[in-house]
Order: C-alpha cells, then sequence, then structure tokens
C-alpha cells in the first residue's frame, strides 16, 4: 500500500474522506489545511492548483474530489467491501447513484442560491431538471431500503448521508424532519462509530489550527 497524505480542513468535505479512511482501517497522515492565505499559498496549490481540499496524496500521485477519493479507497481496501465488485450489475449501479449524487447537489445549492429553474425549458437543458423531481427520486428510491444499493453499507452511503447532513444541518434546504425518509436513512449511518470519531477528530484538529489569515 502507497503512503497516504490527506490535506483538508476538518470543516470541509474532507471529512467525508476522514470518515472513508476510517472505514478502510487504512494508515494516513492528514495535513490540516487552513482557509484563507494557506490554502491560496504556492506551497499548497502545487499539491491542488485549484486551491480547495481535499486532496489526496496517495504514493505520488494526488486525488481530488471527495467522492473520486472515497470511491478510489473503496477499490483499494477490497476486503472491507465498501464497493460491489467491478463487472457486476451492482458496479453499474453504484456509478448511477454516484453521479445522481452531483446532479443533487446542484439541486440544493441553486436552490439555496435562489436560482431560477422555473420553465420546461430551464428543466431539460439542466441535468437534474428541478429540485423536488431530483430529491424525491432520492426518496423514492430509498423509501424501502437501507442502503443506496445492495444490503450493505458502502462509500455511497457514507458520501449521501455526509451530503444529507451538510444540506440539513448547515445549509437548511432540506426538512430537518425525523420522520422524511432522507432523515431516517442518513441517521442510520451517522450512527456508524467511524462517523463519531470522524467528528471528533474535526474538533480536535480545528481547536489545535491557527487563526485564518
Amino acid at each position: 500500500m502507497q503512503d497516504i497524505t490527506l490535506y483538508t480542513h476538518p470543516f470541509s468535505r474532507g471529512t467525508y474522506v476522514v470518515w472513508m479512511l476510517k472505514e478502510c482501517g487504512a494508515e494516513y497522515t492528514v495535513v490540516p489545511i487552513q482557509f484563507g492565505a494557506q490554502i491560496q499559498s504556492a506551497e499548497y496549490l502545487a499539491i491542488n492548483p485549484q486551491g480547495r481540499v481535499p486532496a489526496l496524496k496517495f504514493g505520488d500521485t494526488v486525488l481530488t474530489e471527495s467522492l473520486a477519493i472515497i470511491t478510489f479507497l473503496a477499490e483499494q481496501f477490497p476486503d472491507k467491501h465498501l464497493i460491489p465488485a467491478a463487472d457486476t450489475l451492482e458496479r453499474g449501479e453504484y456509478y448511477r447513484w454516484m453521479c445522481l449524487s452531483l446532479h443533487l447537489e446542484y439541486a440544493a445549492f441553486n436552490k439555496l442560491h435562489n436560482l431560477p429553474v422555473d420553465t420546461p425549458e430551464r428543466r431539460r437543458q439542466i441535468g437534474y431538471g428541478d429540485f423536488d423531481t431530483a430529491w424525491n427520486t432520492l426518496r423514492e428510491h430509498l423509501k424501502n431500503r437501507d442502503y443506496i444499493i445492495g444490503n450493505s453499507f458502502t462509500a455511497l452511503d457514507l458520501y449521501y448521508s455526509g451530503l444529507i447532513l451538510l444540506l440539513t444541518q448547515n445549509f437548511k434546504v432540506l426538512p430537518a424532519d425525523e420522520t422524511d425518509v432522507l432523515q431516517r436513512y442518513a441517521a442510520k449511518h451517522l450512527a456508524r462509530p467511524a462517523f463519531a470519531e470522524t467528528m471528533a477528530w474535526a474538533q480536535e484538529t480545528v481547536a489545535q489550527m491557527p487563526p485564518a489569515e
């Protein structure tokens, strides 16, 4: 196994990657990156020219995009069974819901910022159509299910649970209603020990970081 180094801020989507590393039982190093001057420094831009976190250095290769990183990690630790086997229909379903999650996030942030999708033409042009249709697709899928695919926890359940939490607590785009199917689904996975360990890590790490410049 290559050396794994994660560059991230503890209050960012990098928490998904920390959670995933814990689920994998991986050995890794975290380099905390502060927003502001540090994330825009020449040193960090040499790692990720976009000036964003997370970034994962795996050996000599740098990976970015949290969903790509956790999917890659799932493949690197096959004994943890966090992704369906390659060349199976279930792996195809994984890719479907992986791509849809990006549309759902776009839909949520467009709603947050009041970007209109209010005509049939705009709905056709935008990949997710409209907020309600996109998110109700997920609700309907999860109505009688505990997992996105199959009958066990995968990297997608980690990602979707984190996304639902973000959009419920931080941005309040989704309803914080415990009877909602999305909240029921997320609560099951957010109760995993590795998530509690990740949140404890985030609080401890941010307390030790210097103020942003």
